[in-house]
């Protein structure tokens, strides 16, 4: 009997010691430069740099060379108080168990003076919701960390202020030919040759409809047509026909569902296979006057990867690299810019029942690609800029204060509740710091030209 339990013990051991073994091992990833502006402290969070979050397992610690001043150094956060031009930042994966330094890290830090610089800089944000919501609106719009801002794009955020930002949106989208009532236009993709197309009829009926306030109410279709307004001035209000249309133009009709080519007289009926579709960011630009933006900011991946944990990233690449190509061709000597989203998805308990430690797994797999494949790779054409290491996985979401969600039980009559979030995945409350690594790069890059 005793020979038997034996056995089964070995047999259960042999077993769980394999699993073990192939337990996935920790790791902390970092671009090798950092941006921050002089006089403005910045939050690096210990979370979104880590693979798995497991407190007392594994810790970050933070370290400088002497031109770095930590205004605290905690077990989830660092502050940089100020820093010298080109000092070292040096991030460190401790274990836990044995106190054994798993990993080092250094970044150079690139410290730009805000509100300084003569003349106007234009930028161009190009995104999802993120950028939908504006989370660059106090570090660009509101501080005045960059004098003479030119924000450039179709969607107003301010009083001549624009951007590029779509709710729900992944790259793909911004691939994809911008069809339907509430599918937000893009300019972005264009037929080859002499055409340009200016998108569905019923998408700028619904956007004129918005704008007057007489759309149905509810989240559709403000949410995706709202913020076109001085765009919708060049079409009809009741047909969404371009008003003062050239040879060449093209849109679309949902009702008749075909496109329509205006040959200089008429709009005729074509198929989306009698044209060429590529991305071809100088034809948008000339399409709706808009001036070339010395910088493109681009931050996406969130909607791309979140709940795709063995995504492939190769498809995204190679699109990626294509609205690169298309952006330095029409701005040869523009700065793309590739921000570094959120890798930390929020808290396990949200309204929305997301698994978010899941996602946090998948978006750091996607923050290690970037890293690998995109920095120090300015020679090509791109920057890597890190906005997702300012987010607060515990505390830069928004808290769900309804009994429905925060109560222990159901029936409890105590005062404790539950600390739930809502919005995920949105860390509104880390949207201003968010900013703060868009206005640094700005900044940095202006006083050098």
């Amino acid at each position: 009997m005793r020979h038997s339990f034996l056995s089964a013990l070995l047999i259960l051991l042999g077993a769980f010691l394999p699993m073990a073994a192939q337990s996935t091992p920790n790791d902390i990833c970092l671009p090798q430069r950092l941006y921050l502006l002089e006089g403005v402290p910045l939050d690096l969070h210990a979370q979104p740099m880590l693979r798995r979050w497991r407190p007392y397992d594994d810790f970050v610690r933070f370290s400088g060379d002497k031109g770095v001043r930590f205004q605290r150094r905690l077990s989830q956060v660092a502050t940089i108080a100020s820093a010298q031009e080109g000092a070292t930042l040096t991030v460190s994966l401790v274990n836990g168990d044995e106190f054994q330094e798993l990993r080092r890290l250094e970044s150079r830090l690139c410290v730009a003076k805000p509100a300084v610089g003569e003349g106007e800089v234009t930028v161009q944000i190009l995104g999802d919701s993120y950028t939908h919501g504006g989370f660059f609106r106090q570090a660009l719009l509101q501080k005045g960390w960059v004098p003479g801002l030119r924000l450039v794009g179709l969607r107003q955020c301010a009083p001549d202020q624009y951007d590029e930002g779509r709710g729900g949106w992944s790259l793909w989208s911004y691939f994809q030919i911008p069809r339907g009532d509430h599918y937000p236009y893009h300019g972005f993709l264009q037929p080859q040759g002499n055409y340009r197309y200016y998108g569905d009829r019923a998408f700028w009926r619904q956007v004129w409809q918005v704008a007057r306030g007489t759309a149905p109410k509810g989240f559709e279709p403000t949410y995706s047509c709202s913020r076109f307004q001085v765009a919708a001035q060049r079409f009809d209000e009741a047909t969404g026909t371009l008003l003062s249309p050239q040879q060449g133009d093209l849109q679309y009709d949902s009702l008749e569902n075909h496109f329509l080519l205006y040959d200089g007289a008429q709009w005729v009926p074509r198929k989306e296979e009698d044209f060429t579709w590529r991305m071809d960011y100088g034809k948008y630009l000339d399409m709706w006057n808009l001036p070339a933006p010395q910088f493109l900011f681009v931050m996406l991946g969130v909607n791309d990867f979140r709940d795709r944990y063995e995504a492939d990233f190769q498809p995204w690449d190679q699109q990626i690299r294509e609205l690169e190509n298309a952006y330095h061709q029409a701005v040869p000597g523009g700065y793309f810019v590739l921000c570094i989203p959120c890798s930390t998805m929020g808290a396990l308990d949200n309204v929305g029942g997301y698994f978010t430690p899941k996602q946090n797994a998948a978006m750091w797999r996607f923050r290690e690609h970037l890293i690998q494949e995109f920095d120090q790779r300015e020679g090509e054409g791109f920057y890597l800029l890190d906005t997702g290491v300012c987010v607060s996985n515990e505390y830069g979401y928004q808290e769900e204060t309804s009994e429905n969600y925060t109560l222990p039980y159901l029936d409890y009559p105590g005062k404790e509740r539950i600390s739930v979030q809502k919005g995920n995945p949105h860390p509104y409350s880390s949207y201003p710091a968010m900013g703060i690594p868009l206005a640094a790069f700005i900044q940095y890059y202006r006083e050098i030209r």
